[in-house]
C-alpha cells in the first residue's frame, strides 16, 4: 500500500526545506559550544556518556533532536553557563518537534552551512543543467568528485537547498558509507529510500530485483531530490536512479566512479584564493584580523575548505588566540597537520579514510611520492621511488587518483597539494623503515641527475661521448631532452640542491656543466642563476681554479641574460677572470672578459666595455678557440657600434664571418651556423644605423636561408625586424608587411603579447 493524499500532504509540508536553514538549529549550536570548550567529539562523548555516533548525528543534522536527559548530560560535560544550557535545551525541543513525524522525517537533508562561501560557478552550472528542461522532464545525475576535505557534501547540500522549490515532493539525504568496511548495500539503500519517500509502503522480499521494482514504482513522477553522499561504487548509484521522471540525484564521492554513464560531473578543486579568504573571513567574523594574515592562513590550508573551517573555528572559538599566533603555529610544517586535526572531523582524519582504502602498493607509493622534489611528477618517478615497473606504477597512480589522494595534472602527470604532501610525509615517517626511505631518496636523486646529464648533453655541439644507459626515460633527440628537462625542472633542481647539501660537489659540477649549453634554449626559466651558484660553490669546495672560473662565468651569464642584473654579472665576471688567470687558462680568461664586456655594454658603459672586449679577442686567439673567437669579435663589434665607430664594428663582424665560413678556421658546424646568423644580424643592425638599406636586406636574407637547424625565436624576430625596417626605408612596403606579419604570427604563437602589440602598431602605421 502506498501513501494516501493526506499522507502526501504531510510529507510535502515537512520536506519543503524551509526549516532546514534556521540559524539556531541544534547541530550548529552544539558544534560551536563543543569547539568553544576545546573538546573533540570523542572527548565530549566520553564525558557525557553518549556514543560518538549520537553526537555526530546531532551536529550534522541527521538527528534533529535529543532526549532532555541526553542534553542535560551534554551540557554538564561542556560545563556551560545557565543561559547557554537553556539555549541548547530549547534547540533540542525545537528539533524534537520538527522530528515528531518520524517516518516523514526519515533521511533528512542536513542543514546547509550558514556561512557557505564560494563555489558560485559550480552552483550555477548545476542549476543551469538541472533547470534547462521543462519542469517535469528528467534531470541529469549530478556527480560531485574531489579529494578529501574539498567540500563535496556541503556543495551537494547547498545545491539541493537552492533547488528545493523546483522539487516540492521532498529532499532526502543518504550516507552511503563509501569508506566504511561495509558500505551501504543497494538493497539497504533502496529500502531506506522507499520507506522515506512512501512510509505507507508494505513489506516486500529483500531481493534486489523486488526492491528495485518497488523503488521505481514509489519514485515514479516524484519531483524529489536525493543526495547520495560518499558513494563507494557505481552499483549504489545505479540502484537509486529512478527509471524515469523528474527526480534529481546528486552524488558525492571521493572515487571517480568512472563506470557511471550519463552523469553530469562536477570535479572540485581547492577554492580560489579570493573565495578561500572570504570563507575564512566569514568564519572569523567576530575576530578581526589583517587581510594579509587571513590570506596566508588560507594558503597554509592549501585553500582546502575543511582545513579552512578547522583553522577558522580554532580562531573563532578561542578568545585568547590571535590570527598571528595561529599563523605562527601553522607556519611550522611539522606542526601544521596537528593544528588542523583537532578531532575525527579534522584534516588528517579525512585523509586517513581514503588512505585506509588503498592497497598495500597504493599506500607505499602514496608515502614515497612525498620524496619527490617538485609539485608534480610522472609515472617514471613513481616507479623509481616504489620501486616497481612503470606499468605497476601507473596502476598504483590510478588507484590514488580514484580515491582523491592525487590529482591529475597536465601532460600525464600527477600532483597533490601541500597538506596531502605533509600527510604523506607523516605516514612515511610512521610506516616506512628509515633505511628503505634513504635508499628510495638516493635512487630518486641519482636517477634525476643521471637523466639530466644525458638530456643536457643533447645540446652540446657535436657531442659524441657515449651516453650512460637510461632507465625509465627515452631521450633520443634534442626535443625529447628539452621536454624532459622542462617538465622535471622542479625535480632535477631539487635533486641538485640536495646533492649540494650532501657535499656531492663533483656531481653538482657535472650536472651544471652538462646543462650550460641547454640553458641558452630556456632563458626564461628563472633559476639558472641558482644552478650555477650551486656549481660555483661546488667548484670552490673542490679547490679547482679552472672550474671556479668556468662556473662563475656561467653565473655571470645567467645574471646578465636571464635576470638583467648587470652589476652582479660584472662582479661574477671579474671573479671568473681572477681564477682563470690564476689557473693560467687563456680560454676561461677570454670567456670571463667577454661576459664582463656584455654586462658593461648592457649598462651603456660603452667605453668601459671596450677594453675587456678587446682582451677577450686576444685571449681567444691565443688559446686557438675557434668557437669563442668569432663570438668575441661580434661582441667587440657591438661595443664599437655603440661608440659610433661603425666601420670598425663592421670590420670586426666581417672578420667573424670569415672565420666561421672558412673550413680552416670554422668551429663545429652547429656553432658556425648560429655564429653566422648572429654575425649577419649584428651586421644588418649596423647597416640599418648607417642607412645602407640594401646591404641590410642582403645580410638578413642570407642569414634566413633554409637550414636543417631552425633559427631560435629571438634571433629570427630580430632579423625580420631589421629587414622590415630596411624594406620600408626602401619604399618596398609589401615585403615589409610580409615580414611584420610573419613576426606577428611568431609572437602570437609564443604568447608574446607585448611584442605582438608593438608589431600590430607598426603594421597599422605602414603605408599600403
Amino acid at each position: 500500500m502506498y501513501l494516501t493524499d493526506q499522507h502526501r500532504t504531510i510529507v510535502t509540508s515537512v520536506r519543503t526545506g524551509v526549516d532546514m536553514v534556521e540559524p539556531e538549529a541544534l547541530g550548529p549550536l552544539l558544534r560551536r559550544l563543543r569547539l568553544t570548550a576545546d573538546m573533540t567529539l570523542e572527548q565530549l562523548a566520553t564525558a557525557a556518556g553518549v556514543t560518538d555516533r549520537t553526537l555526530s548525528d546531532l551536529e550534522r543534522g541527521a538527528s534533529r533532536g535529543a532526549r532532555a536527559s541526553t542534553i542535560d548530560a551534554i551540557a554538564d560535560a561542556l560545563g556551560i553557563a545557565a543561559a547557554e544550557r537553556s539555549t541548547l535545551a530549547a534547540a533540542a525541543r525545537a528539533g524534537r518537534k520538527r522530528g515528531s513525524a518520524a517516518t516523514a522525517q526519515a533521511l533528512p537533508m542536513p542543514a546547509p552551512f550558514t556561512d557557505f562561501t564560494g563555489r558560485n560557478a559550480e552552483l550555477t552550472h548545476i542549476r543551469i543543467r538541472v533547470g534547462s528542461g521543462p519542469v517535469d522532464s528528467a534531470c541529469p545525475i549530478v556527480l560531485i568528485n574531489g579529494e578529501p576535505g574539498i567540500g563535496k557534501t556541503s556543495l551537494a547540500v547547498q545545491a539541493a537547498t537552492q533547488l528545493a522549490p523546483r522539487f516540492p515532493d521532498g529532499q532526502f539525504f543518504v550516507d552511503l558509507r563509501g569508506l566504511a568496511e561495509h558500505p551501504l548495500s543497494p538493497e539497504a539503500l533502496l529500502t531506506q529510500l522507499i520507506q522515506a519517500v512512501d512510509p505507507a509502503t508494505g513489506s516486500f522480499p529483500p531481493r534486489l530485483a523486488d526492491v528495485t521494482a518497488a523503488w521505481r514504482s514509489v519514485s515514479k513522477d516524484k519531483r524529489i531530490i536525493i543526495v547520495l553522499d560518499n558513494a563507494a561504487n557505481e552499483a549504489q548509484v545505479r540502484a537509486a536512479m529512478p527509471a524515469h521522471g523528474p527526480a534529481l540525484v546528486i552524488v558525492t564521492s571521493r572515487r571517480l566512479l568512472s563506470g557511471l554513464e550519463s552523469v553530469e560531473r562536477v570535479v572540485l578543486s581547492p577554492l580560489p584564493e579570493q573565495e578561500a579568504v572570504a570563507l575564512l573571513t566569514q568564519i572569523t567574523a567576530d575576530r578581526p584580523a589583517e587581510e594579509t594574515e587571513l590570506r596566508e592562513l588560507a594558503r597554509l590550508c592549501a585553500h582546502l575548505p575543511l582545513a579552512i573551517r578547522v583553522a577558522g573555528n580554532r580562531l573563532a572559538s578561542r578568545p585568547g588566540k590571535t590570527a598571528g599566533g595561529l599563523l605562527a603555529r601553522m607556519s611550522d610544517e611539522q606542526h601544521r597537520l596537528a593544528v588542523l586535526s583537532a578531532d575525527e572531523s579534522g584534516v588528517s582524519a579525512a585523509f586517513s579514510l581514503s588512505y585506509d582504502q588503498l592497497s598495500d602498493d597504493g599506500r607505499r607509493l602514496f608515502r614515497r611520492l612525498s620524496l619527490a622534489y617538485g609539485s608534480t611528477c610522472g609515472a617514471a618517478i613513481a616507479a623509481v621511488v616504489a620501486p616497481q615497473s612503470v606499468t605497476e606504477a601507473e596502476d598504483a597512480l590510478d588507484e590514488l587518483i580514484e580515491l582523491g589522494l592525487l590529482q591529475e595534472a597536465e601532460n600525464n602527470r600527477v600532483k597533490f597539494h601541500d597538506l596531502l604532501r605533509l600527510y604523506a610525509e607523516l605516514r612515511l615517517r610512521e610506516d616506512d623503515d628509515t633505511h628503505a626511505v634513504s635508499a628510495a631518496r638516493a635512487r630518486l636523486r641519482n636517477w634525476l641527475l643521471d637523466t639530466a646529464i644525458v638530456a643536457g648533453r643533447w645540446y652540446e655541439p657535436d657531442n659524441t661521448a657515449p651516453q650512460p644507459e637510461l632507465r625509465l626515460a627515452v631521450i633520443d633527440s634534442p626535443a625529447a631532452a628539452k621536454a624532459w628537462l622542462t617538465a622535471e625542472a622542479e625535480n632535477w633542481f631539487g635533486a641538485l640542491s640536495e646533492a649540494a647539501e650532501l657535499g656531492e660537489h663533483q656531481r653538482v659540477v657535472d650536472v651544471a656543466e652538462s646543462l650550460h649549453w641547454f640553458s641558452d634554449h630556456w632563458l626564461d626559466w628563472g633559476r639558472w642563476h641558482e644552478v650555477f651558484a650551486l656549481s660555483s660553490e661546488a667548484a670552490s669546495r673542490l679547490c679547482d681554479d679552472r672550474l671556479q672560473a668556468t662556473h662563475l662565468g656561467y653565473l655571470s651569464w645567467a645574471h646578465n641574460f636571464c635576470l638583467a642584473e648587470y652589476d652582479t654579472a660584472t662582479r661574477f665576471a671579474e671573479r671568473a677572470f681572477f681564477f682563470a688567470r690564476r689557473a693560467g687558462d687563456r680560454q676561461q680568461m677570454a670567456w670571463a672578459r667577454m661576459y664582463q664586456a656584455w654586462a658593461l655594454l648592457a649598462q651603456d658603459h660603452h667605453r668601459e666595455a671596450l677594453e675587456p672586449a678587446r682582451e677577450s679577442v686576444e685571449h681567444f686567439a691565443a688559446a686557438g678557440d675557434r668557437a669563442g673567437l668569432p663570438q668575441a669579435l661580434i661582441g667587440l663589434g657591438n661595443v664599437l657600434r655603440a661608440l659610433s665607430r661603425h666601420q670598425e664594428a663592421l670590420d670586426a663582424i666581417e672578420r667573424a664571418l670569415t672565420l666561421v665560413t672558412d673550413p680552416r678556421t670554422a668551429p663545429r658546424d652547429s656553432i658556425a651556423y648560429f655564429t653566422m646568423i648572429s654575425a649577419r644580424a649584428h651586421a644588418a643592425h649596423v647597416y640599418v644605423h648607417l642607412q645602407q638599406w640594401e646591404k641590410a636586406v642582403d645580410a638578413v636574407t642570407t642569414a634566413l636561408q633554409p637550414h636543417e637547424t631552425p633559427i631560435p625565436f629571438r634571433h629570427r624576430i630580430r632579423l625580420l625586424e631589421q629587414r622590415a625596417e630596411a624594406y620600408q626605408q626602401l619604399g618596398e612596403n609589401t615585403p615589409a608587411r610580409d615580414d611584420l606579419e610573419t613576426i606577428l604570427r611568431l609572437q602570437e604563437a609564443a604568447d608574446d603579447d607585448a611584442g605582438a602589440e608593438r608589431t600590430r602598431t607598426r603594421l597599422q602605421h605602414l603605408p599600403a
